[in-house]
């Protein structure tokens, strides 16, 4: 099978109609970024081949577009065995299918469903999906390719036979395998996949539910019997323990008990409740002892308070005078350095003016030193520039060019080649001119004396003095047209470049050739001076810095007040100068800033002083000011007095609250004597709810007993306990059987298995030798370990590793590489189907990849490989035939 071409239509994203041309043979790469469609249009691949046009499944519905009004549409061009099919179908809305072979219509609807399935040799109706089949074996969906491949019995079978067809049949080969699984599949109707249990839906598992539930129906039967037994036993106990509890004399005993109990507990509670008034009050006369003294306490404190801090604040008003005194001397210190220091800073600003005047004198010398250069430069560019503008007018008076003069010789040379054979061809003129004639025969422009031979090439007219004029006319010939058409672009060239024939040209050429050349001369002298081409701005610009030299000469004069620049050891004197008075003012400026710093210190010191002591005398006299608030001096000994007095009453008031307390406490039960009076009603009390519920209970009991007694009576127990264990009996014996069936067919699964695993590494070797070249590009001297049903089991390298050891990467790159192998094996015994890969080898790094690109190279060979990617630049060095996703509105 060799895809051409897709085109869907209302699929996922799709909604309009979208087109993939340009598949081949070989290596098919679709490569575009996320979300643009290749998953889509892989799925939509295989519901085109593989499902029913008319199917409703959750799957064709996720797949159309969501947005669309139309049918979800797929038309795939394929060429298989020879011949070019295309399949169109659309589904949802409008469903329909058209089969063609080789533009033939073959089948439509239900038809080209079951066409499209034999062509592909899947039997119509068997409800086999694209996993049984190679199909499923070789298209690899998106994140599928992480998964080893795991052949379905449809691929299996093919791989089979085309092993088969290769080794011969091994030990029963297929028929054996098909054997074993169909004891297995016996084996499975009964057990577990893992034959630890039975199947919760096999016969043993019914056998066994039957043969449990006849056990529990005798278990039950039996339990049943010894119930009723035992409900005969607890019936007469009951009746026993009823006549005991509903005794007259016991009843009245425990009530009577009861009264007597919660009298004296009411007896006891009222003399507590009396303590606890006479504790509240207790109480309260201690806290009103407590509330006078805290208040006499606090008036003396407030009173000792305000005469101490009139003592601080007589204290405080006497420091205050000197400290403001040392503040405004060290203020007047500071001024003194401040005013010292402004003074150097003027010194110092005057100072760096002169240096700055020194320094522009000294960078105007330098300048004064380059005007002789700059003159003998302007000098040197104002005669070159003579030179360029002479020579630039001779070569303007020049219209010859080395094209012109090669084109003139090339007319020459064509004239004088038409001449000569012109002349070859030509008739012959002879003139012979006797004496008597001599200076009156002319032959066009020439005078003939003597004899005259030339060739007629044009026409010619030989004057005879007065006598007569003779023109010659030759034959016309084909060249005459070609002649005259070289002498007139001849005629025009020399007109249009000033000159007369080819020589004078050349001449003129020589001396254009020559003036270049002094050209050149005068540009290299210029670019000597690293002048630009144009030295006319060359010397503007020369000029121009010669002004501004004198200006800045000028400029620098002028602010230094003197008529001339000064030399260069008056310079260096001046400067050496200045630096020693730098030197001196820096010294001078350290000190200051360091005295300035010094009275900072000072003054700062002084003014923490002054503000801490004004901060505490406010402080005290506010203290002052609220504690008199609180106890004026006039009220203080009055309020002294009365709050005495209330103390010396509230502790007489709390002595006879206490001896009151003391008496009623002497005379009330203790606590120890209430809680036993408690306890005891409520013993009393659930002993007496005790009584009562137990004789509601008996009599419950009683009643429950005995129809529960009369209801078994008529059931027949006994006779359904007997039934139960004959059933039993059976089960267990059907049970047994279908164990020992299971046991014998294990047996025979093993004893086929052992010998059939004996062949399975001739068997497996077409595949290894397949696999080898493939495996070999990444792992080179690795071999695959294969289990039963082609499953990877390991990977040997230079040892033994578990294929699920190896890294996600790793397992991946094995898996596609076995996908390859498997399909070029099929494809080699007639199953030629295309590989699909859906955003597969992810965890490759750059080596790996370049490999894993050979490896699909390699299967190109045998098949169509479909690679689908969104990792354009990473699959770029894969080759292969680049496909592309083209929309309705670039292809109409």
């Amino acid at each position: 099978m060799l895809i051409n071409a897709l085109s869907v239509e209302g699929i996922g994203r799709f909604a309009g109609v979208a087109r993939v041309d340009g598949f081949g043979a070989g290596v098919n790469v679709l490569a575009a970024g996320n979300e643009v469609g290749k998953s889509t249009l892989f799925k939509a691949i295989r519901a085109c081949l593989f499902l029913r046009h008319d199917s409703k499944t959750q799957e064709l519905r996720d797949l159309g577009s969501d947005d669309s009004q139309l049918p979800a549409t797929v038309e795939l061009d394929f060429d298989h065995e020879g011949r070019r099919y295309v399949i169109r179908k659309s589904f949802l809305r409008s469903p329909f299918a058209v089969l063609t072979e080789d533009g033939r219509e073959i089948a439509r609807a239900g038809e080209a469903d079951k066409a499209i399935w034999d062509i592909l040799g899947m039997a119509p109706g068997s409800g086999r999906s694209i996993d049984d089949g190679a199909f499923g074996l070789l298209w690899v969906g998106q994140g599928a390719s992480f998964s080893a491949p795991v052949p379905g019995s449809g691929a299996s079978s093919l791989l089979n036979s085309a092993i088969e067809s290769e080794v011969g049949a091994l030990v029963g080969g297929e028929r054996a395998r098909l054997a074993i699984d169909e004891i297995t599949g016996e084996i499975r109707r009964n057990m577990t996949d893992s034959e630890r249990g039975p199947r919760s839906d096999g016969p043993l598992a019914r056998a066994r539910e039957r043969l449990e539930h006849w056990r529990k129906a005798e278990a039950d039967g039996l339990a049943k019997v010894g119930a009723l037994e035992k409900q005969f036993a607890e019936l007469a106990q009951h009746r026993r323990r009823h006549r005991e509890v509903t005794d007259p004399v016991a009843a009245a005993h425990m009530t009577e008990g009861l009264t007597d109990a919660r009298n004296k507990l009411r007896e006891a509670q009222a003399a507590h409740q009396e303590i606890r008034s006479l504790e509240a009050e207790t109480s309260a006369a201690r806290r009103a002892l407590e509330g006078a003294a805290q208040r006499l306490r606090q008036l003396r404190e407030i009173a000792e308070r305000v005469d101490r801090n009139r003592s601080l604040e007589a204290d405080l008003n006497g420091s205050l005078p000197g400290i403001l005194a040392q503040e405004e001397e060290a203020r007047a210190s500071l001024a003194r350095t401040v005013e010292a220091s402004a003074a150097t800073e003027g010194e110092a600003k005057e100072l760096t003016v002169r240096e700055q005047h020194l320094g522009r004198l000294a960078a105007a010398v330098l300048r004064a030193s380059r005007k002789d250069e700059l003159i003998r430069r302007l000098d040197v560019l104002e005669r070159a520039a003579g030179s360029l503008r002479a020579i630039d007018a001779q070569l303007s008076q020049f219209r010859v060019d080395p094209e012109t003069a090669a084109r003139l010789d090339d007319l020459d040379r064509q004239l004088a080649s038409l001449d000569a054979q012109l002349s070859a061809a030509a008739a012959t003129l002879a003139i012979e001119v006797g004496p008597a004639g001599a200076g009156q025969v002319r032959a066009g422009s020439l005078g003939v004396d003597g004899n005259h031979v030339t060739a007629v090439l044009a026409p010619t007219k030989i004057t005879i003095g007065d006598i007569a004029t003779i023109t010659v006319t030759p034959a016309l010939h084909p060249r005459h047209e070609a002649r005259k058409r070289l002498d007139a672009d001849r005629s025009a060239l020399l007109a249009a470049s000033g000159v007369d024939d080819a020589a004078e040209a050349h001449a003129i050429l020589t001396r254009r050739r020559d003036l270049d050349h002094d050209r050149r001369g005068v540009l290299a002298e210029l670019k000597s001076l690293e002048a630009s081409d144009d030295p006319t701005r060359a010397g503007a610009a020369v000029r121009s810095e010669l002004a501004e030299v004198q200006a800045a000469i000028d400029v620098v004069l002028a602010a230094t007040a003197r008529a001339a620049l000064p030399g260069q050891a008056e310079i260096d004197s001046e400067r050496l100068g200045h630096e020693q008075r730098r030197a001196s003012l820096e010294a001078r400026r350290e000190k200051l800033a360091a005295a300035r710093q010094e009275h900072q210190r000072a003054v700062e010191a002084a003014v923490v002083r002054r503000a801490d002591v004004s901060t505490r005398l406010e402080f005290v006299r506010k203290s002052i000011a609220e504690d008199l608030v609180l106890c004026p001096d006039a009220d203080r000994a009055a309020r002294d007095a009365a709050l005495v007095a209330e103390v010396a009453a509230c502790e007489t008031m709390l002595q006879t609250k206490a001896a009151t307390l003391a008496a009623v406490r002497q005379a009330a039960p203790d606590a120890a004597e209430i809680d036993r009076r408690e306890l005891r009603c409520s013993r009393l009390e659930k002993a007496l709810e005790n009584h009562n519920a137990e004789l509601m209970s008996l009599e419950r009991d009683i009643g429950r007993l005995t129809g529960q007694i009369q209801a078994a009576g008529g059931d027949g127990i006994g006779e359904a306990y007997a039934a139960a264990q004959e059933q039993r009996k059976i089960a267990q014996r059907e049970c047994a059987r279908i164990e020992e069936r299971i046991a014998t067919l294990q047996l025979l699964r093993d004893t086929v298995g052992d010998c059939l695993a004996e062949g399975r590494e001739r068997y497996y070797e077409p595949v290894r030798r397949h696999l080898r070249p493939y495996l070999n590009d990444l792992f080179p001297g690795a071999e695959l370990e294969l289990g039963d049903g082609f499953a990877i089991t390991g990977m040997k390298r230079t040892r033994s590793e578990s294929f699920r050891r190896l890294s996600g990467g790793t397992q991946e790159q094995i898996a596609v590489l076995v996908r390859l192998a498997m399909g070029t094996l099929l494809a080699e015994r007639g199953g030629n189907v295309p590989v699909v890969l859906d955003d597969a080898l992810v965890y490759c790094d750059d080596e790996r990849i370049n490999m894993m690109f050979d490896a699909l190279s390699r299967a190109g060979r045998h098949q169509q490989v479909i690679v689908l990617t969104c990792r354009s630049h990473s699959f770029a060095p894969l080759g292969g035939n680049k496909l592309r996703v083209q929309m309705d509105d670039e292809f109409h």
